[in-house]
């Protein structure tokens, strides 16, 4: 059975994905943790790309490795970075974490068992479901009300972080 090239990108772009994601969890330096963050997100627009979702790769692109990311490093300049890095990194917990995350990783490999799948019917031949065109129509039209409640939560947000940070400058 011979390997595609597109096989090689996506196993490249997931095993990627998942060292970052890995690393930027056991880095003690939070800078460094950020910078794998990134990495994560960008192996994760990569893997949009492959999938045929141009719109969730731009997305992914300027919105969590541009937007996100900056409010990281703005947390971390908030942050006391010698007391930071001289605590441990883990907490006590960190064994039942791992329980937790192995046993996830054994479910989605118990779930690729040939025999557990059931044959899907064939998708009807739907429009380009990555398109900019496609996500608008289905944004203003089917999701129109969670996308407006979503708006307000985020106003909440913004309001109660300037509330917070209004009153320790006050205090």
């Amino acid at each position: 059975m011979a390997i595609s090239a597109g096989q090689i990108v996506f196993y490249y772009l997931a095993a990627a994905g998942i060292a970052s994601a890995i690393l930027a969890v056991t880095r003690r330096n939070p800078v460094h943790s950020v910078l794998w963050v990134l990495s994560l997100f960008l192996h994760v627009a990569g893997l949009f790309l492959l999938a045929g979702a141009e719109f969730l790769a731009a997305v992914q692109i300027i919105v969590y490795a541009g937007a996100i990311l900056v409010v990281y490093v703005f947390f971390l300049m908030l942050v006391d970075l010698p007391k930071e890095e001289a605590g441990p990194r883990f907490g006590a917990h960190w064994p039942l974490c791992l329980m937790v995350g192995l046993g996830f990783a054994a479910i989605a490999l118990w779930v690729r068992v040939p025999g557990l799948q059931t044959a899907a019917p064939a998708p009807a031949a739907a429009p380009n479901t990555g398109s900019v065109e496609s996500f608008g129509s289905a944004l203003f039209k089917q999701f129109v009300l969670p996308f407006e409640i979503l708006s307000l939560v985020l106003l909440a947000a913004i309001v109660g972080a300037v509330v917070v940070g209004r009153r320790r400058t006050e205090a």
